[in-house]
């Protein structure tokens, strides 16, 4: 009977040391949908010292004259343009390269429409005799042929039957001031079935013409350094539409005014 107990007591023993050995860990099944971390991409761009970036740039050249007048223009949204464009501009073999990878490589004389059925664009030689320069058309990106050393003029046509204003940067800077522009910054206004020119840039109220050049002798490079250089190479336009209205109320106001008029004093 003793004995009984005692292999009872042993096959116990021999049960619990089994049931407290620790089995094979054991692993969550991986989730559906979830990845492993991707390195992030690395940069298409690098840095480049500002002496080694090829194409051109627009420097400041030699100063002008040009008459100027100041007009009211009663903007329907006061900051927010109707619309915005820009275009690029390069030498033959950096605009043929930014045509080909835009998906075209064949040029064009000429104006070109930038803003559809309200504002043509051409760009023309600062000469007396102006010709026009040839430009590429990507699926609709255009991009101007530049001469180094060439002085040019942006010629803005108003294809509409009301006036419009126009603000306008070339390298990131406006051309009114020569600092980095805003859409909501002042601009030209110009006459319906008009064209005007801009042949240069005001800084310091001085105007000065434009200028094809290196990147490194860029207005955009040297007066803000290579963040401004970022900018080189593009030409933008900001387009306000006006509000009739408001501009009739005024018209009108003024005649009241005139009407009242005396020719001999109060």
């Amino acid at each position: 009977m003793k004995a009984t107990h005692s292999l009872l007591a042993l096959l116990i023993s021999f049960l619990l040391t089994q049931c407290m050995t620790p089995g094979p860990a054991s692993y969550p099944a991986p989730t559906a949908g979830i990845a492993a971390p991707v390195p992030p991409a690395q940069s298409r761009t690098r840095e480049i010292a500002l002496d080694a970036r090829p194409g051109l740039g627009t420097q400041l050249g030699r100063e002008i004259q040009q008459a100027t007048t100041t007009t009211h223009f009663h903007r329907r949204h006061p900051s927010v343009p109707d619309a915005t464009a820009s275009f690029h501009y390069n030498d033959e073999e950096g605009a043929k390269l930014m045509a080909r990878l835009g998906g075209a490589s064949f040029k064009h004389g000429g104006s070109f429409d930038l803003v559809p059925g309200k504002l043509r664009v051409s760009v023309k030689s600062g000469r007396y005799h102006a010709q026009t320069f040839k430009h590429y058309n990507a699926s609709g990106r255009v991009i101007v042929i530049g001469q180094p050393g060439a002085n040019y003029q942006i010629i803005l046509t108003n294809l509409t039957r009301h006036r419009m204003e126009v603000v306008t940067s070339v390298d990131g800077l406006d051309v009114l001031s020569g600092r980095p522009a805003s859409a909501s910054g002042r601009g030209f206004v110009i006459a319906e079935k008009s064209s005007i020119s801009i042949p240069g840039m005001r800084v310091g109220g001085v105007l000065r013409a434009f200028q094809f050049s290196g990147v490194a002798d860029s207005r955009a490079a040297t007066a803000f350094g290579a963040k401004g250089a970022r900018n080189v190479g593009v030409i933008g336009v900001a387009l306000y539409e006006e509000d009739e209205i408001a501009r009739r109320r005024v018209r009108i106001e003024e005649n009241y005014l005139r009407e009242g008029a005396r020719p001999f004093g109060n």
